[in-house]
């Protein structure tokens, strides 16, 4: 079943309602969008996940005289989205930014048609037949699978690493003696050699070979002949014997410090300062849990407020099942949706836009 185009009624809060201005951005800010300031100016900074949505949010922007840039994100297929630094976006800034700069929703925030087809041009896309989700943030990647191949190449490189290694440390080293130089006698017999030349001969064919020095006929602990063996220690008072410290009998006759008669004062000893109380311990996020900040949720229940002003109620998904976005479930409000956002861009495709 197709719809006409031209049976549509023009919307009072749709793109034909009002000329584009610059703080239309704010669309921009209901999803993954941040506002940044400095100085008098402001500027627009969010992420997209397909290159036909940078085609179209810089023709939203030239129709506002803004100057936007595109460049690829850091993870895959992404783009991050940027505008001048420009002073028509001061004052969308200090809407949206309090004091300490934390980007929070207006009370007063409120949708039309140029706001809402800013958001679905940067987030907007079908769930299936009867449902299109807008979404809050860039849609959750899923993990990447780990790299298998690689990690069984490296294990058999670290295998064949380690058997090269036991085999060169398990091969016997081979020592290759000096053949003894023969000693021809007569009538072939071999004279008798002193043992003395044999062991010479082997030290002169190995010439960085450590020799044994010889064993000296006294023992390295033999003190040899004791010249005082015939002195008896109990004859008569020992030279040698140290003086015991403080066994001076003058030592008596030295004055009396008077510190032994001080009076014994008994100081107060402070209490212990009391043991403080334990700390509750802080509750540990489960594995897989996402922490949300709490000024974050306020945005998007305020963005969910708005949806509901102006008849296009939605169902908000949580950041662990897919989102976080809001699903506009049912052809009607879908149609409404088309409404408020008018004509699908020439760089969108057909599939995507609301219809």
């Amino acid at each position: 079943m197709t719809r006409s185009v031209a049976a549509r009624q023009l919307s009072l809060f749709g793109v034909e309602a009002r000329p584009p201005a610059p703080h239309d951005l704010e669309g921009l800010l209901l999803g993954a969008g941040q506002v940044g300031r400095m100085g008098g100016t402001g500027r627009v900074t969010t992420v997209v996940e397909d290159a036909w949505r940078c085609a179209v949010l810089r023709a939203e922007c030239e129709l506002r005289g803004l100057v936007l840039t595109c460049e690829p994100a850091v993870e895959e297929d992404r783009f991050v989205v940027r505008t001048a630094y420009s002073a028509a976006l001061a004052p969308l800034a200090a809407r949206w930014l309090d004091d300490d700069g934390v980007q929070r929703a207006p009370g007063d925030l409120a949708l039309d048609g140029r706001r809402l087809r800013l958001w679905v041009a940067a987030a907007g896309g079908y769930d299936g037949q009867r449902a299109y989700l807008l979404r809050l943030a860039p849609k959750p990647r899923p993990p990447e699978p780990e790299a298998e191949v690689e990690a069984e190449v490296g294990a058999e490189a670290e295998a064949e690493v380690v058997d090269e290694a036991a085999a060169v440390a398990g091969e016997p080293e081979v020592v290759h003696e000096p053949e003894e130089p023969p000693i021809n006698g007569h009538n072939g017999h071999t004279p008798p050699v002193d043992r003395r030349e044999i062991m010479q001969a082997r030290a002169d064919a190995k010439p960085n070979k450590r020799r044994k020095k010889p064993d000296s006929k006294v023992s390295a602990f033999d003190p040899g002949p004791d010249e005082f063996a015939d002195f008896d220690a109990y004859d008569g008072p020992d030279p040698y014997a140290e003086v015991e410290p403080f066994s001076d009998p003058g030592a008596d006759e030295w004055p009396d410090s008077g510190i032994a008669d001080l009076p014994t004062v008994a100081l107060d000893t402070p209490p212990p300062p009391p043991e403080p109380a334990p700390k509750p311990a802080a509750e540990s996020p489960q594995s897989g849990e996402i922490t949300i900040d709490r000024t974050l949720a306020d945005n998007w229940i305020a963005v969910g407020e708005a949806l509901v002003a102006i008849g296009l109620p939605a169902v908000f998904i949580a950041p662990d099942e897919g989102g976080p976005a809001y699903r506009i479930v049912g052809l009607r409000r879908i149609n409404r949706l088309a409404e408020f956002v008018g004509e699908s861009p020439a760089e969108a495709p057909p599939e995507v836009w609301p219809r």
